[in-house]
Formats: structure tokens, C-alpha cells, sequence
């Protein structure tokens, strides 16, 4: 990654600590490290406050990583991320239909297995939302897009937007499994005193 370097030469020439940089682009210098050492990208908003500090553009700051930041996008949706959410749009399925039959036949002990398999769902539903933040996948796509000209706000909005919807789902799914899990046990309960 080029970019680690163009801040790092940016900032040396300009006679510039790391902690300086850090200051005016609301990062922590550990961040600005992390940067010009190869740990972690910038995010769009950070390059285009070192773009502008440094009179200079965001295509100028990450022209050298644009084919690496295509490949990186590539490679983390295709292959991580495709499996990972094939498993939990599979287990989750597999999940509700063992429930639904295993409550049907008052089976309580297929019902709890069904309730295993969903756990195991949530696990990769995680794996996924973990997967994307590993990868910088939502960081690179801002820049590919902030590159063939998407405004700032316009990245930061849909970004925003996606976060409350994936909320949303995460709550949704957390609060129905707790919802089937405490019907279970009253239904058990119930069943096991009548």
C-alpha cells in the first residue's frame, strides 16, 4: 500500500510529527502510525482532510493502491464474505424449519437442537459483519467511489444508512431468538407441571 508512504514523505517534508498530523485530521497518532506503516487504511474522510492539509488531492494521496484497493475489494466479497453469508442464510433456514416442525410435534428436545443451529447462524452472521471491518471493505469502497466522484456526504449517508438497517436486523433477529427461546421454556415448563 503506497498510501503509507505518500502520508509518511508528506508529512516528513513538511516538517510535521505524527502526533501534528494526528491533531488535524482527528486521528490518534497511533492511527497515523498505523497508516504509514501498513496496519490499517484510511478512511475517506481522513484522506481528504490530509488531501487538503497537504494542498494536494486524494487521487495524488492513493493513486498507487487503486488496483490493490479493486483487488482487495474483490477478493474479500467473493471469497470470505460470499461463503460466510451463504452459511448463515443456510443455517438460518435450517434452523427455522427444525423449530417450526420440532414445536408442531412437541418434540422439545429437536426444538432446542433447532435452537443450537440458529445460534451457530448468529455466529456466522457475526463472522460476516467481522469479516467486512477486517478487510477495510467498507473503507476501500469509499474511496473507489469518493474517486469517480461520489461527494463525501453522500458516502458518509449511505454508510450511515446501512449501519441502522444491519442494527435493525442484528435486533431483529437477537430479539426473536430470545422471544422462541423463553416461549420454549415456558412451554416446557408448563408441560413439564400439567
Amino acid at each position: 500500500m503506497e498510501v503509507g508512504k505518500t502520508i509518511k514523505d508528506l508529512r516528513t517534508r513538511s516538517g510535521m510529527s505524527q502526533e501534528e498530523l494526528a491533531k488535524n485530521v482527528f486521528v490518534s497518532r497511533q492511527t497515523v502510525s498505523s497508516w504509514e506503516n501498513e496496519k490499517s487504511y484510511p478512511d475517506v474522510q481522513s484522506l481528504a482532510l490530509i488531501a487538503e492539509l497537504f494542498n494536494t488531492s486524494i487521487d495524488a494521496l492513493v493513486k498507487g493502491d487503486l488496483a490493490m484497493i479493486d483487488l482487495r475489494i474483490a477478493e474479500a466479497e467473493v471469497k470470505t464474505l460470499k461463503r460466510n453469508a451463504t452459511l448463515y442464510g443456510v443455517l438460518l433456514a435450517v434452523s427455522l424449519v427444525i423449530m417450526v416442525v420440532a414445536f408442531a410435534q412437541e418434540n422439545w428436545l429437536a426444538l432446542a437442537s433447532g435452537a443450537v443451529v440458529w445460534a451457530l447462524s448468529l455466529y456466522f452472521a457475526f463472522l460476516v459483519d467481522h469479516d467486512k471491518k477486517k478487510y477495510d471493505v467498507q473503507t476501500y469502497r469509499e474511496i473507489r467511489a469518493f474517486c469517480n466522484g461520489v461527494p463525501i456526504d453522500e458516502i458518509k449517508a449511505q454508510r450511515e444508512s446501512k449501519h441502522r438497517g444491519i442494527d435493525i436486523m442484528k435486533k431483529a433477529i437477537i430479539c426473536g431468538g430470545a422471544g422462541a427461546a423463553v416461549g420454549v421454556a415456558t412451554a416446557w415448563i408448563v408441560r413439564l407441571f400439567s
